[in-house]
């Protein structure tokens, strides 16, 4: 059986497994295979998405070992944290069973009539999963692939049976140069994954690459407030569309009214209004998301009547402003936020939220390199808190600590230096007892980071009663 056919018939029984489900991507492509008729099974070193999972009907195994992979298996997805060396890779091998990493089988999904993709160094989950959802209230029944979970689902997956794929397009280790879209934003491109891209310029050729992998038929929507963004797509074959906030933009967000962080604004196409929008996410940057997705959902052959309703019931995706509920009149809001320009726009959308209250925000820096590239940008981003707390790096793949690298504690002493308040504890057990001792009712904490930061939700969860937003 090969792995090119992305939809088998349902009487056949295909089976997959995942190595390395846990991911929200992996989620994302195994909800996919289960709603074309695939049995799916996975492993995790996590034993978080068990329970999740198995709503879908998908046994997952806790940890790596040869005898998860099944016999029967045809088709094994490979997360790309799992290396070659890996057991169920090696078993799969034995087995004679087709394996893909994550992006070969998002490129094999992707093989539609109308192939969709977001890509850009931030806003990528959030604008896939409004654009899927605006195609969703079309009635053009797309397959999304989102690299994170909205607010009342169980992964960032939907198998669809209209021609459209939607997919979250990721520049990580050139991840989507495997792609060839029909239509492509990009929402921004600033230097990140350091341990992949040594400079700005080496970020914007991958860009220009995927720019230049579009048709010629093809169409690609670029942040005009991005210059980097701008000069990347200067070659693409392709007929290219701009938006943004700036007039002479093809598309743009204009009319902006602010209700306590949450924006009311109008799109308009050219010179003509397309649709009014009031959102129910937080934070100016999500006008941007909105309007690319808008864009991308219009320009694949969504009407415009379908754009302002389904925006505006847009609930959000997990861990981008997600409000968590505490006791006391206390507020807690999580933010996978972990660059310097993710930082700026989430604290700048708390306070929007929460005028005039004290805010603490629990950064978790994530990766020791990343951090030392960033550190004073970093800095500078964490100064509108009123007070900070540096937890210790999460280190993602990089091993043990070296002599003389990077740490929170500096971190924490150059954004105290800036001017910051900052609390001198890095551990997240103790940051976590230090919140409990010293949030007052009125209060808000901010934990943003794209690392174990949760295990500080579990500890306050001791001394508080937790709420999720309802989904």
């Amino acid at each position: 059986m090969s792995p090119d056919d992305s939809i088998i018939s349902i009487a056949s029984s295909p089976r997959a497994h995942l190595i390395g489900i846990g991911g929200a991507g992996m989620r994302a492509v195994a909800e996919v295979l289960v709603e074309q008729g695939w049995k799916v099974t996975g492993s995790d070193t996590s034993s978080d998405v068990i329970e999740p999972l198995g709503q879908l009907g998908i046994r997952v195994s806790r940890g790596h070992s040869a005898e998860n992979v099944p016999e029967d298996v045809q088709l094994v997805v490979q997360s790309d944290a799992v290396a070659n060396s890996n057991v169920e890779r090696l078993r799969a091998t034995a087995l004679g069973a087709p394996t893909l990493r994550y992006v070969e089988m998002l490129a094999r999904l992707a093989k539609k009539q109308c192939s969709l993709a977001v890509a850009g160094t931030h806003g990528k989950s959030t604008t896939t999963a409004m654009a899927g959802q605006i195609l969703t209230a079309a009635q053009l029944d797309p397959t999304v692939v989102c690299g994170a979970t909205p607010i009342g689902h169980v992964t960032g997956g939907r198998a669809g049976r209209g021609d459209h794929v939607l997919v979250e397009a990721c520049e990580y280790r050139q991840n989507f140069l495997h792609l060839r879209p029909e239509i492509a934003v990009v929402t921004g491109v600033e230097a990140d994954h350091f341990d992949c891209y040594e400079s700005l310029a080496e970020v914007e050729t991958a860009f220009a690459e995927f720019a230049q992998r579009l048709p010629v038929h093809g169409m690609l929507l670029v942040h005009a407030g991005c210059p980097t963004a701008m000069r990347a797509s200067a070659q693409a074959a392709c007929r290219r569309v701009t938006f943004g906030l700036e007039p002479g933009v093809d598309w743009r967000a204009t009319a902006l009214v602010s209700h306590r962080g949450h924006y009311q604004f109008e799109i308009w196409r050219h010179d003509q209004p397309l649709s009014e929008v009031t959102l129910q996410v937080p934070g100016r940057h999500n006008v941007l998301n909105a309007l690319a997705a808008a864009a991308l959902a219009y320009e694949a052959g969504a009407p415009a009547d379908s754009i302002g309703p389904a925006l505006s019931q847009f609930a959000g995706i997990r861990r981008r402003l997600e409000t968590i509920s505490l006791p006391q009149d206390m507020t807690l809001i999580d933010d996978y936020a972990h660059h310097p320009t993710e930082i700026t726009a989430a604290l700048a959308a708390v306070r929007e939220m929460h005028p005039g209250q004290r805010i603490w925000c629990i950064f978790q820096p994530h990766r020791a390199l990343r951090t030392a590239c960033l550190l004073d940008e970093l800095a500078d981003s964490l100064q509108n808190a009123d007070r900070l707390v540096v937890a210790d790096i999460f280190r993602a793949r990089e091993g043990s600590p070296q002599e003389g690298e990077v740490t929170a504690a500096k971190l924490a002493a150059s954004a105290a230096w800036r001017g910051a308040e900052v609390i001198d504890e890095h551990d997240l057990l103790e940051i976590a007892e230090t919140l409990r001792r010293e949030v007052t009712p009125g209060e808000v904490i901010v934990t943003m980071g794209a690392g174990d930061l949760w295990k500080i939700h579990n500890e306050l969860a001791k001394g508080f009663r937790i709420v999720r937003a309802a989904g």
